[in-house]
């Protein structure tokens, strides 16, 4: 258990698995801040693994596929954004109705758009490039570990950093932020509230596209019926867990990562699948339970400050 707690190759595997979770958490993150509740991480995140295998299996082009997954991701928030923000629908309901639909949908696009269901792979899908760091890659262990992943591995943890700094340090992230606190104060002091929250949901589609895309064409480039596999209920826990601190977002990724990557080395290493399956989940409910309750502890001291 130590050697493979300790080995490169599983922290190398769990830093590429800990990005879709990051980048899908960010695009949830930025909607929750603005005022909406988007739970709908799982329904997008599944869409745009779709989009991203079948563009870049048509373009025979990485690129393309990631801009098939991002316009995706940015389409399926557009609906959320008219329906929640402008018609004043229900935010948890419309969720649900994309999560279900996304879920439901890509196998039916699936068959329609390959002819075959379950899974797909070829290979002129084409993978997301890998990108050796100079001066990193011939230190030992670290090396292994740290150079060598996808290049949207190397992007989210920038954007974690820009989004930390945007959303603490600029004009329009307070304003995000206060459009998430108080609606009514910042509508009475000419914040645009409605177009801010549509802008996050946007942004937030943008940012879960890259999600999908990361998984679906990062590691091995291919498209299996759920495949998300709740990951984007583990993003909304962590979106949950973060709370007001968006920088924890990148070690609760390589945390809740790390789970999902030593389970399925002990699941063939002869560990029940069942178990291992749900040991992200359990993590996630763990803590959940451990975060509320460090809150509820700090609560009395807070009110006599």
């Amino acid at each position: 258990m130590i050697d493979l707690l300790t080995s490169a190759m599983i922290w190398g595997r769990t830093l590429d698995a800990g990005t879709s979770l990051l980048l899908v958490a960010l695009g949830g993150y930025l909607c929750v801040r603005s005022g909406v509740f988007n739970i709908a991480l799982e329904g997008t995140m599944i869409s745009s693994c779709f989009a991203a295998v079948a563009c870049s299996f048509w373009a025979v082009n990485w690129g393309f596929g990631v801009l098939g997954a991002v316009a995706t991701g940015v389409a399926v928030t557009a609906v959320l954004a008219v329906l929640c923000v402008y018609l004043q629908a229900d935010v948890l309901l419309v969720g649900l109705a994309v999560n279900l639909f996304g879920l439901g949908a890509t196998p039916l696009l699936l068959q329609w758009a390959f002819d075959i269901r379950g899974g797909f792979t070829s290979p002129e899908v084409r993978p997301l490039p890998h990108l050796d760091v100079p001066g990193v890659e011939a230190v030992p262990w670290l090396g292994d570990v740290v150079s060598g992943r996808s290049l949207l591995t190397y992007l989210a943890w920038l954007l974690t950093a820009a989004v930390t700094i945007w959303l603490g340090h600029t004009r329009s992230g307070m304003a995000l932020r206060a459009a998430g606190l108080r609606e009514e104060i910042a509508a009475a002091s000419g914040v645009p509230v409605r177009r801010i929250r549509a802008t996050a949901l946007l942004i937030g589609g943008a940012l879960m596209g890259l999600g999908g895309a990361q998984l679906a064409l990062g590691d091995v480039a291919q498209f299996s019926e759920g495949m998300t596999s709740g990951r984007g209920f583990v993003a909304l826990a962590m979106v949950l867990i973060a709370a007001r601190r968006v920088w924890t977002l990148l070690p609760l990724s390589i945390g809740f990562a790390v789970f999902d990557v030593v389970g399925l080395s002990l699941q063939s290493a002869g560990l029940w699948s069942e178990l291992t399956y749900v040991l992200p989940y359990a993590a996630a409910l763990a803590i959940l339970l451990l975060a509320r309750l460090w809150s509820r502890r700090r609560l009395p001291v807070t009110a006599s400050a």
